[in-house]
């Protein structure tokens, strides 16, 4: 399986750790990122849990050979992620033809991760959850996979941090598809090595920041990061979302989770869309039973007792943004 970890901290403190957990033979191949933080700590709660797996397919993953490293598709590192996407980009249709070998470009991340941010000319993740992808399995006109060679197709598969897509190659690899590669350390690595080449967007990622514009990944900083410079921020805001709603662009490249607790969605929403369905990703969620308060800004919600019971203060939801 892919040994990665992520850190967030001063940068000679992050460092100096991760040479000391590379001492243990265990750990001396593990790929270790700084995580950037615009303010503050990425991560200012330490939470230690258990889990059986870190990535969660329905039907489980014992089945597969998820340590079997044949099975797995081949890391491209990412000068040489790079190199492909640039030929896939310049690749001259004829010849393509004449040799039978086909590049899909896959995404297989969440929706809402691809909203925020993508490669250019990959393949949208077809279901709402990774838990449920379905690349190569449904048979589906729509299935970027149906019909292929599976012998002369070239399939590049990226996810945040590489982990989704070692357990999903072994599906694919089992399937037949041998033809199978993905971006080492995922798009964090490859942002910090090459730059945005490539990439529209920001990066979603799975703490309170929830998206990180690209040139965070690369500007040097002691501790955090410094204010991107007005052509990064210019560049940046080239890329917008759609509201997940209305489907009218989003400048605002931040997400909100639906006020309805049973949905919970996390979706992105214009400022018109957000007063009118109240916090709620659409008008059935808007009359569910268990509502949460719009929340302004980008404002998190408490846990829902805390509504239900009426303990909601000022001070409450200020000390939990």
């Amino acid at each position: 399986m892919s040994r990665e970890s992520t850190l967030s901290g001063p940068r000679k403190d992050a460092a100096a750790y991760a040479d000391w957990v590379k001492k243990d033979h265990r750990f001396c191949d593990m790929l270790v990122q700084t995580s950037p933080a615009l303010a503050g700590h990425a991560f200012p709660r330490l939470k230690l849990r258990y889990k059986p797996s870190l990535v969660q397919l329905e039907g489980g993953s014992l089945h597969l050979p998820l340590l079997d490293p044949s099975m797995r598709a081949m890391p491209l590192m990412p000068s040489k992620w790079k190199e492909r996407l640039e030929a896939r980009a310049c690749l001259d249709v004829s010849s393509s033809e004449m040799s039978g070998r086909k590049l899909l470009l896959l995404d297989v991340r969440n929706d809402y991760e691809w909203d925020v941010g993508h490669f250019e000319g990959a393949q949208r993740p077809n279901v709402d959850c990774f838990r449920s992808t379905s690349f190569g399995l449904s048979g589906e006109v729509s299935d970027p996979l149906n019909g292929v060679d599976k012998e002369k197709t070239d399939i590049l598969m990226y996810c945040t941090g590489g982990i989704r897509c070692d357990v999903y190659s072994t599906i694919l690899r089992k399937k037949g598809f041998q033809n199978l590669y993905t971006l080492e350390g995922g798009v964090s690595n490859y942002l910090k090595a090459e730059g945005p080449a490539g990439w529209v967007g920001n990066l979603f990622v799975f703490d309170g920041r929830l998206s990180l514009p690209p040139a965070t990944f690369r500007r040097p900083a002691a501790c955090w990061p410094s204010s991107p410079s007005e052509e990064e921020e210019e560049k940046e805001r080239r890329w917008v979302g759609r509201c997940y709603a209305c489907g009218s662009e989003v400048v605002e490249l931040r997400h909100r989770n639906c006020a309805n607790i049973d949905c919970n969605r996390l979706y992105m929403s214009c400022g018109w869309c957000a007063e009118e369905l109240a916090g709620c990703c659409c008008s059935d969620c808007k009359a569910a039973p268990r509502l949460r308060p719009l929340l302004p800004g980008h404002q998190r919600y408490l846990k829902w007792h805390v509504y239900r019971d009426g303990f909601l203060t000022p001070a409450a939801t200020d000390a939990d943004c």
